[in-house]
């Protein structure tokens, strides 16, 4: 979980409590203190609370826990001319950027350092390292709009970087610069690199390396320009709100800016609230406590929401820094959180019971025990296969494509469809396998997609120099004996299998699967040089016949 370090004292002064009532609720809302050094506190922070990786953000969770300041904060924005002109050449680089103007805002050094701390910690967590998502924040005095974003050659443009005192191409950057270094993978085989520029063409940014020394933001800087570039829209308008809404807590002024893609302009920060049903037995049902409609309302605005009584269901207002709320279930944790864990009462079993395997897993256990006394290895395959390897390469003449599950946009010609059968896929091992010495004896036990219904089966293989029927015969006799199961046998007809040496297994007059020879074609097809006997059982059959 990520680890922040605030100041004792700020929090102090934005949570307006006192130390010992921090220290304790801290913990009740998901923020476990890790070691305090002086006025530094370290706090490790749920990782889907990203909205509490900053001391604002948590000061704003404490005043709601606390009564001191409940239901849904409202953020004025204010508008502003400020406009971002996105370049089509950025669409096969870093295609998707957001920006916010932040003004009025008044930051001691120590105000500053949690704003850094903030766009760190969001670069790790929603921004998977800069990946997804990479923050710029700007000293928007420094900046000639409008701006641009758009993709450059390399040796095209040189600015002076942060942390850097003399200017450098972009390739110098990813060469010499620590931060160049530590993200140019970001980057590699591209000819192009994004670039953020104002209409003087100077360089505020090259995301998701570095910012330009232009517009180095130092204590004195009161209005703020926010990038944010990346590959993920929706995530990068949840960690814009985030960081607005922080600097808001600070009685910022957030200003909303227009990126333009072309014709179409879109307006930022987007903070609409979002809103979701919660049902009052529902909640009752999973928390195991009986709450008034009263104590639902008060515990929700408690953690920040606004709520509104329908009959016996609650619509409730989401803020929309909150982008860890994705089902009722989670507003319904939120409400125990409120209610605090330690007020609920440890209830003991009525039945003190010593745990096991279901049945059908134990059966599943001396099933693999069993082949694996036969000298078998198990392997598991992907349950992903294609129409090639299922049927052309296994010889099946009666292709039925409603047994086939297609996948709608397959990575690979060789991943089209879900398995209808275990075999093909072992008969792949043996080919991977082919310059192994010998025996060689392979079985799964895996989940198969027939007629939209999924089955699990178990099968297996054998190549020798010398093998036939009659080995596979005497050793699935043997095999489920070792079930329970009185195997009785008939011939079968199967493209795969050499004609005659095929049979099925019976059952109550039902197959549970079947075993032989594969053909000399299909062998040929999967580059094999020597006999294989195989055998595929319904495990499901062979659970509820055994004896």
């Amino acid at each position: 979980m990520p680890v922040i370090s605030v100041n004792s004292d700020e929090l102090l002064e934005l949570t307006k409590a006192d130390q010992v009532t921090l220290l304790e609720v801290l913990p009740k809302i998901g923020v476990e203190i890790e070691e305090i050094k002086g006025d530094a506190w370290e706090l490790e922070v749920f990782p889907d609370r990203c909205d509490m990786l900053s001391v604002e953000g948590i000061a704003r969770s404490v005043r709601g826990f606390l009564n001191k300041e409940t239901g849904l904060p409202e953020y004025e924005t204010f508008e502003s001319d400020i406009t971002t002109d996105v370049d089509l050449s950025v669409q096969e680089v870093r295609p998707y950027i957001v920006t916010a103007l932040i003004k009025n805002v008044d930051l001691s050094s120590k105000g500053l350092k949690s704003l850094m701390d903030l766009q760190e910690k969001l670069h790790i967590t929603l921004g998977r390292n800069r990946s997804k998502v990479a923050i710029g924040v700007h000293d928007f005095s420094s900046i000639e709009p409008p701006i641009e974003y758009k993709a450059v050659k390399p040796d095209d443009m040189s600015f002076v970087p942060l942390e850097k005192s003399v200017e450098m191409n972009l390739d110098e950057i990813l060469e010499k610069h620590d931060k160049g270094k530590k993200y140019a993978h970001l980057l590699e085989e591209m000819q192009r690199y994004p670039l953020l520029v104002d209409s003087k063409d100077n360089v505020l940014s090259f995301p998701p390396i570095i910012n330009g020394k232009l517009t180095e933001v130092t204590p004195e800087t009161d209005t703020f320009f926010i990038d944010m570039t990346g590959t993920d829209m929706r995530v990068l308008e949840q960690t814009l709100n985030i960081m607005c809404t922080a600097l808001a807590e600070r009685n910022a002024e957030i200003h909303t800016t227009e990126v333009k893609y072309g014709s179409r302009g879109i307006i930022y920060p987007d903070l609409a609230e979002e809103d979701m049903e919660i049902d009052v037995e529902e909640c009752e049902k999973v928390l195991g406590i009986e709450l008034s409609s009263e104590d639902i309302k008060n515990l929700l605005e408690k953690m920040r929401f606004s709520v509104e009584q329908r009959e016996d269901k609650f619509e409730v207002t989401i803020p929309p820094y909150r982008h860890d709320i994705l089902h009722p279930r989670d507003i319904i944790e939120d409400i125990a959180i409120g209610y605090d864990y330690d007020n609920f009462e440890g209830v003991l079993p009525h039945e003190v019971t010593i745990g096991r395997s279901l049945p059908d897993k134990e059966f599943r256990e001396a099933v693999k025990e069993s082949l694996l006394g036969y000298e078998f290895n198990e392997v598991m395959n992907y349950i992903l296969s294609c129409e090639k390897i299922e049927y052309h390469d296994m010889e099946v003449k009666d292709m039925d494509q409603e047994n086939i599950a297609l996948v709608q946009n397959p990575v690979s010609e060789n991943s089209d469809s879900l398995r209808t059968w275990l075999l093909p896929g072992l008969l792949c091992n043996l080919m991977e396998n082919k310059t192994e010495s010998l025996p060689q004896r392979l079985f799964e036990m895996g989940d198969v997609v027939l007629k939209k219904e999924q089955k699990t089966k178990v099968a297996g293989v054998i190549k020798n120099s010398k093998i036939g029927f009659t080995d596979i015969k005497s050793l699935m006799d043997g095999f489920l004996t070792n079930l329970n199961i009185d195997m009785y046998v008939e011939p079968k007809k199967h493209d795969s299998f050499t004609e005659g040496r095929c049979a099925k297994i019976i059952v109550d007059e039902i197959e549970l699967g079947y075993f032989g020879e594969i053909s000399p074609k299909v062998l040929e097809n999967f580059e094999l040089e020597h006999p294989v006997v195989a055998f595929e059982l319904d495990l499901e059959s062979l659970y509820e016949n055994r004896r």
